[in-house]
């Protein structure tokens, strides 16, 4: 094996984290938070779905969220890390809970669209300073179990947040499911209020918009892992935007669900040990998403019945799990004192991908029918896991000094 990514030793469990002082507040408002961000977008889902009647209205309410996520990784990346750190995310808190009082006030589709829009650049800002906060004031032991409970948090939110929010939806409309969305925003910003201060690293010059961007083009692995990344988010809200088109009824938010809750399951088993820290890892599980897809293709094409596409959805789910190592490989290889720009810089990337990829795979699926939209992604995905192999790099490539501290 060739992998030299790391020689990890067993990271600690999940109870360590919430022993410290910042991961706890950490964990605890990304759960929060997590939550109802999902309520609120089925309801922005089924919204935009329900008065367009075409899954070009939820997939465009993904898409939205492109051209400000970008912004954040360019033009205003490099102030990521001017701001105290709590105090930035304790803010980014408040101006979520003001964006998603848009649709609140005017449930109608253009509203939505431009919540989520505004939403997607909130998200970076705030995903790329949490990190970055993880790698100042967590041990490197305890960053690994960190980004896997964080993505079961995820996960649990989407499994419960979607078959909530879907079904507040349906029986109480739209405002009450966008309500607790802004609420959810108001709470996680008290408890990233208690996170201790502690010494501020003096954080020297702000560099240019494109540091973030040339860190991850010049190192070898993190160049491989990051067109993994993006291959793998371009699927990562299609079985919610089929959803509606493939499902009704009481099947429908279990379907809805179903790929969060295999997310779920599977970084919370594998979230703690140090196999998904690994390139191999990595790799295969990557693969092994390219199949599911395939899978969902074939099941959808054949008018399998509906919970065997839930099952497929759930596989989907938990291929797409492997982003956690991909998020630990960056943290471990990317230069500390760019680690808010260099996360910044791929969490847009994702953001601008998965919003473009998922609207033109929705609009495959309207044009020829959701088994291509299925079709297409993991064709994609599996040439991109052939082309690239950041784990077949020659011995050391993966372990290039970066200055970091523990």
């Amino acid at each position: 094996m060739t992998d030299a990514d790391e020689r990890l030793s067993p990271p600690p469990g999940y109870l360590a984290l919430f022993r410290h002082p910042v991961a706890s507040r950490l964990v605890t408002a990304r759960g929060i938070s997590e939550l109802g961000d999902f309520v609120g977008l089925a309801a922005l889902l089924l919204l935009a779905y329900d008065q367009t009647q075409s899954v070009l209205g939820p997939a465009a309410v993904y898409a939205a969220r492109a051209l400000p996520a970008l912004l954040v990784a360019t033009v205003f990346s490099g102030w990521l890390d001017v701001p105290a750190r709590r105090t930035l995310l304790v803010w980014l808190s408040v101006a979520g809970a003001v964006l998603i009082a848009v649709p609140l006030a005017v449930p109608r589709p253009v509203p939505a669209i431009v919540a989520a829009g505004l939403l997607g650049a909130v998200r970076a800002a705030y995903s790329s300073v949490n990190v970055a906060v993880a790698a100042e004031s967590v041990d490197a032991p305890l960053r690994l179990p960190l980004f896997g409970l964080s993505a079961f948090a995820n996960q649990v939110g989407q499994v419960v947040g979607l078959l909530a929010g879907a079904s507040i939806t349906v029986a109480l409309g739209p405002r009450v499911a966008l309500l607790i969305d802004l609420v959810s925003f108001l709470v996680a910003a008290v408890v990233l209020a208690g996170l201790p201060t502690g010494q501020q690293r003096r954080r020297g010059p702000r560099p240019p918009a494109t540091a973030g961007l040339r860190t991850i083009a010049g190192h070898p692995v993190l160049r491989g892992v990051a067109l993994l990344t993006l291959a793998t988010v371009v699927s990562g809200a299609l079985p919610e935007t089929l959803t509606p088109d493939l499902a009704d009824g009481a099947w429908r938010p279990v379907v809805l669900a179903s790929s969060a809750l295999g997310g779920a399951v599977f970084v919370l088993v594998l979230g703690r040990g140090t196999w998904l820290g690994r390139l191999t890892g990595q790799v295969t599980v990557a693969a092994a998403l390219a199949g599911a897809l395939l899978l969902a293709a074939l099941l959808v094409a054949t008018h399998s019945p509906v919970w065997a596409l839930a099952c497929a959805n759930a596989l989907i789910g938990a291929g797409g799990g492997w982003l956690i190592g991909a998020q630990a490989t960056f943290a471990r290889l990317a230069p500390v004192e760019r680690m808010g720009q260099v996360e910044a810089t791929i969490v847009a990337a994702n953001i601008v991908v998965a919003g473009c990829g998922i609207f033109l795979l929705g609009s495959a699926a309207a044009l020829f029918g959701p088994a291509v939209a299925y079709l297409l992604a993991g064709v994609l995905l599996l040439v991109v896991v052939l082309l690239t192999r950041p784990d077949q790099l020659p011995a050391g490539a993966g372990a290039q000094p970066t200055g970091r501290t523990p």
